[in-house]
């Protein structure tokens, strides 16, 4: 009589407690099989008192025979009196049984405690790919080395990347100018080297011939366009001599003129030529002093 009495007092006390008994949350499965491994997603949904307060479990809750993977809200839902919350839960499992249950409970707080309250149990259906009694089959063993294909490392790759680029960017900060000066001198000499070597070729042809004499003044004009960055084989002899204030310069070009355009005569043009050579040469080393120089 007196444990009614006390059962009585502790209803009218608490009338969470009856609340409790009319709460109901409901929990299914997103499917009704499952293999090893997979994800599975168990939706769970409450109503509820709007001013209650209510926790779902966390990754600490034991989901046996699952295991938590993850978990999602949707947003609550609420009228007047009624706030409707789900969550779902993103579960796996390892356990061999075939049929798995599960219930997740949800905990009202009342007065600085908890009530549990559990949702209906379902259930699934643990599809396994092999279906022979292991024992029975005919496994064999083997120690033979097997080649795996390796992952190819991307994040070292991009830290390699990364110190390439920095070290680029530090070697032309620091030494920029003294390489560039380095590659210019290399790409002039390369260039000279060429010239002289041609340049005596169509020198060695002889000049019987002011097209041959032309000839070979247009390759002289051409080394020197790309060595001074003037436009050499655009411009007349008079403009020529007007850029290069040498006296001894001047003859030299317009005797040549005078021996393609006048009366020709290939007597001196050797000499005449060698002239031009000789110029060209001295452009180059004033060339290879300027950079050296800078």
């Amino acid at each position: 009589m007196y444990k009614l009495l006390i059962l009585y007092g502790i209803l009218l006390l608490d009338p969470a407690i009856i609340l409790a008994q009319e709460i109901l949350p409901r929990g299914y499965f997103s499917k009704d099989t499952i293999q090893i491994g997979e994800h599975v997603n168990f939706t769970l949904i409450l109503d509820y008192p709007r001013q209650m307060e209510v926790l779902f479990p966390d990754s600490s809750y034991d989901y046996s025979p699952f295991e938590f993977v993850g978990k999602s809200y949707l947003s609550t839902i609420s009228n007047e009196t009624i706030s409707n919350d789900s969550v779902v839960f993103k579960l796996t499992t390892f356990n061999l049984d075939s049929i798995q249950k599960l219930m997740i409970p949800v905990f009202l707080i009342t007065q600085g405690d908890s009530i549990r309250i559990d949702s209906n149990p379902d259930s699934l259906w643990l599809q396994l790919l092999i279906t022979e009694n292991i024992d029975s089959l005919n496994v064999q063993e083997t120690i033979n080395y097997q080649k795996v294909s390796k992952a190819f490392n991307y994040p070292y790759l991009l830290i390699g990347l990364g110190l390439l680029l920095l070290i680029a960017i530090l070697v032309g900060v620091f030494f920029g100018k003294k390489i560039k000066s380095r590659f210019n001198l290399y790409r002039l000499k390369r260039a000279h080297l060429k010239f002289l070597e041609k340049f005596k070729l169509l020198q060695n042809e002889g000049f019987e011939t002011s097209k041959k004499v032309e000839h070979l003044l247009g390759f002289w004009k051409a080394y020197l366009e790309r060595l001074d960055g003037l436009p050499y084989t655009k411009l007349t002899t008079k403009e020529i001599v007007t850029i290069n204030q040498n006296k001894e310069f001047q003859e030299t070009l317009r005797s040549i003129d005078s021996s393609i355009y006048g009366e020709f005569s290939h007597a001196d043009m050797n000499s005449l030529v060698t002239q031009l050579m000789e110029f060209g040469i001295d452009r180059y080393g004033q060339k290879i002093d300027d950079i050296k120089h800078v």
